[in-house]
């Protein structure tokens, strides 16, 4: 056999392999298609009633998207579409939280601060078991979306779980949803932030709600605001805060970094590899030392922040691990039937190559916090800061007066904040000698009780589900439904 005949022989077995391979796969994803069409057709033929065909094919498609696990990939009917729309643009009248799907639940990641939830009482982590009566187990996201908001000052009462085990009922006044993004330690006389928190040590505090559209303008004049104060130190408090757009977190990231430094990286299946970098502005602010605050709440655009900063080590991070919500979503609009479909489409990773978002089978997602910086506090703790927070929050978060002495023990012992006050700590420390001072606890021990805790909790919320669903059964039969 010549050498040609060969090279011919060879291309035309390996052009009937691939199309022996790609008929293969046609078959495979044709047969699923044809199970579909079959059962379609068996049920419309011989079903003892008319079937609604619509819901059906409705069903379909949300039984496909639920396949997937991810609770950001979600589709949108038709009839949610308007909606939907409003809560992506933020002009809308609601209750002001940020939620996702957990366990066939309703979940709160947090409640925006300020917001009609946050006053109500609603906290990070509740499970919302019932909205005005009706119990949320199978709801989704835009369906949530659709019950929780509303008229300006109509009331919606819903049932939750807290992450205690406790459950409560809360009926929420709904209200137009603007929240300041960019807040200070307290109000001065005239209603505007004070961004110092510790005039004796120069010891600044930017707190951020959310990234929206002005949190990088806000930002910018928060951080002028310190400079002519003769700040000594920033800390960044990202606790609660759900996230927003990349854009503002990329640009916050850069306020802090100096030039040619990796703040993000998303990568996708189909997605083309996108990297951002820091530019080189130079500012004074990029040269004072640095703590950022993360919680269990603190998500998406937040765990972009705390990551740069910790990975680049330009801030230290102090707190608990973050929420672990890392990945990216595109709106893709069905032609179809006017719907559309929420799909997640790539991922965050952080400068070290770690993969911010949490899987159910995740052992590492999100920020942690520096060794030696691990700053847990229990549910009841929380709560109690919470509450402390919101009391001080709804009398003008006021000025305490020239007489006071801002200092660890007064943070714990006014707002109960110990992770605030061990922050300070901390700046205190590295201010008057230059060297950070340990405030917390080492990571492994920390991380294996967290490990420990956030097992235990999965299983006690789990028993409390099926416990719920047990009362709603024997509810039913004593009613003779």
């Amino acid at each position: 056999m010549s050498q040609k005949t060969y090279i011919l022989v060879l291309i035309t077995l390996l052009a009937a392999a691939v199309v022996v391979n790609s008929a293969a796969f046609r078959g495979s994803t044709y047969e699923q298609l044809d199970l579909m069409v079959d059962v379609r057709h068996e049920i419309v033929s011989e079903y003892v009633e008319v079937p609604d065909e619509k819901k059906m094919v409705d069903a379909a498609v949300r039984a496909m998207v639920e396949s997937l696990g991810d609770p950001y990939t979600v589709y949108i009917a038709p009839e949610e579409m308007a909606m939907f729309d409003k809560a992506i643009r933020g002009t809308f009248f609601g209750i002001g939280a940020e939620i996702d799907i957990h366990e066939n639940f309703l979940r709160i990641v947090t409640p925006l601060e300020d917001s009609p939830a946050w006053k109500a009482g609603v906290l990070a982590g509740d499970i919302v078991l019932e909205i005005d009566g009706k119990s949320t187990e199978g709801i989704t996201s835009a369906e949530a979306i659709s019950q929780l908001t509303g008229e300006e000052g109509t009331p919606v009462t819903i049932k939750v779980r807290h992450v205690t085990g406790k459950e409560a009922t809360i009926t929420i006044k709904r209200g137009r949803i603007v929240v300041p993004t960019v807040k200070g330690a307290w109000r001065k006389d005239d209603g505007h932030w004070d961004y110092m928190l510790d005039e004796k040590n120069k010891i600044g505090l930017i707190r951020l709600t959310q990234f929206t559209e002005d949190t990088t303008d806000r930002m910018r004049s928060a951080i002028d605001e310190l400079q002519k104060q003769g700040v000594k130190g920033v800390i960044l408090d990202l606790r609660f805060d759900p996230g927003g757009l990349l854009d503002a977190a990329v640009n916050v990231s850069d306020m802090f970094l100096g030039g040619g430094k990796t703040i993000v990286s998303i990568r996708g299946r189909t997605q083309r590899d996108r990297n951002f970098t820091s530019t080189d502005d130079a500012s004074d602010i990029k040269d004072l030392p640095m703590i950022v605050m993360i919680n269990e709440s603190s998500a998406s655009a937040s765990e972009i922040v705390s990551g740069a900063l910790k990975d680049n080590n330009r801030a230290i991070v102090l707190g608990t691990r973050s929420f672990g919500k890392g990945s990216v979503q595109q709106v893709k609009m069905l032609e179809a039937n006017h719907a559309a479909l929420k799909i997640t489409n790539a991922l965050y990773y952080l400068p070290s190559g770690r993969n911010i978002h949490r899987k159910d089978d995740s052992k590492v997602w999100g920020v942690d916090p520096n060794d030696g910086f691990f700053v847990p506090m229990t549910n009841d703790e929380m709560l109690t800061m919470l509450e402390s927070r919101r009391e001080i929050s709804l009398a003008g978060d006021v000025k305490p007066g020239a007489a006071v002495t801002v200092s660890p023990k007064w943070i714990v012992d006014t707002y109960k904040d110990g992770q605030l006050a061990a922050a300070v700590e901390a700046m205190t420390g590295k201010i008057k000698t230059g060297d950070w001072p340990k405030v917390g606890k080492a990571a492994g021990e920390v991380m294996a009780q967290a490990n420990e805790l956030d097992r235990l909790q999965k299983a006690r919320a789990e028993l409390a589900t099926r416990l719920e669903e047990i009362d709603n059964r024997i509810e039913k039969i004593q009613k003779g439904e």
